[in-house]
């Protein structure tokens, strides 16, 4: 028994290290430092691999490198798939390991070595060679480490439908600019402009306002579409960048109510928290008795959220004008009052 306890508690330090970036903690900060700069020279590394100076040179240096920080971004993946019991989610030994292997972040370490392991088993396959182009993952094991990078990732799927929106609008417009420049100059230069899909290169590279130039009009009608389109391609795409801007301020708003609520430093308590109880022997209750119970509970909890609301909005009513960034400071001033209330 003293044993489970000892390695349940030995693994919450470590999934702490891993899991969390605290400034404070010493092992926490040296983890998000030794992996970002593993994951830097490992990229390098492979950037190098392509030059041919480099390869010929230094061919020993640069394989001795990927067989190091493969061999501990290994290990590290093998904690990692240790210690996720430790999440409630993961809790089941055998099934809750199997759910974490599949979640993004693990499939993202898996692949960032399984690469390596593919062209030491198999490396007479010619596919193997395009799967080195995976190491390139690894650049993803930094957003576990980096919150400016976690707040762009759930920026962009919370703002989805908008972008989802944005980009239909782009692939009409783009389908319905390139059928008319077709029309248009299609018999002025039909070896350019042969048919709508091949018009759609003109069309990607005039609204981005890129403007390489291998392909252009030359009939005054074109020219004065090409024009339009030009000027349209700006408005357009300034929408996803307005959209993630929004976002990525709400985001930043919604991180400084939970640093109010969870300071900084303060430590986490990782094992589940137990479902608030209405009462010990609430099992033995008559169906009468256990409906007034949960009347009484329901009333004593919408209370105390009224409360957090009211004072939500009374202390940072004036500072937080987004009144979703409102609703959450307050459930979880709620949250937390319950637990104590209830502890």
């Amino acid at each position: 028994m003293k044993r489970d306890k000892k390695r349940k508690y030995f693994q919450e330090k470590i999934y702490y290290i891993f899991e969390y970036s605290d400034q404070k903690h010493i092992l926490s900060l040296l983890d998000d430092l030794v992996i970002t700069i593993l994951t830097s020279i490992s990229v390098s590394a492979f950037i190098l691999e392509t030059s041919p100076i480099f390869a010929n040179s230094y061919a020993e240096s640069l394989e001795l490198i990927e067989i190091i920080i493969t061999g501990f971004f290994t290990f590290e993946y093998l904690i990692r798939i240790w210690i996720c019991t430790v999440n409630p989610k993961y809790r089941h030994p055998i099934c809750g390991r199997l759910k974490y292997l599949f979640t993004p972040l693990a499939l993202i370490d898996l692949i960032a070595i399984l690469p390596f392991y593919l062209q030491v088993l198999l490396p007479r396959l010619e596919f193997i060679k395009f799967t080195l182009l995976l190491r390139l993952f690894r650049l993803f094991k930094i957003s576990r480490y980096s919150e400016s990078l976690r707040t762009i990732l759930k920026v962009i799927v919370f703002k989805k439908e908008e972008l989802i929106a944005t980009l239909l609008i782009v692939i009409f417009v783009l389908v319905f600019v390139s059928s008319l420049m077709f029309f248009a100059e299609n018999e002025a230069q039909p070896e350019k402009f042969s048919s709508i899909l091949e018009t759609m290169w003109w069309g990607v590279v005039t609204l981005t306002t890129v403007g390489y130039g291998d392909v252009y009009p030359t009939t005054h009608v074109g020219k004065l579409l090409s024009a339009a389109v030009a000027f349209l391609g700006i408005g357009i795409f300034a929408l996803p960048a307005g959209i993630i801007g929004s976002g990525f301020a709400e985001e930043v708003q919604k991180r400084r109510v939970k640093k109010i609520v969870h300071p900084v430093g303060k430590d986490i308590k990782i094992t589940k928290e137990k479902a608030l109880p209405l009462h010990s022997d609430f099992r033995h209750y008559t169906k009468q008795e256990q409906q007034e119970a949960i009347a009484e509970y329901i009333e004593e909890s919408s209370e105390i959220m009224r409360l957090c609301i009211e004072t939500a909005k009374r202390k940072y009513g004036n500072y937080f004008q987004n009144e979703e960034i409102i609703k959450d400071f307050a459930m979880l001033l709620y949250q937390e009052t319950m637990h104590k209330f209830h502890r």
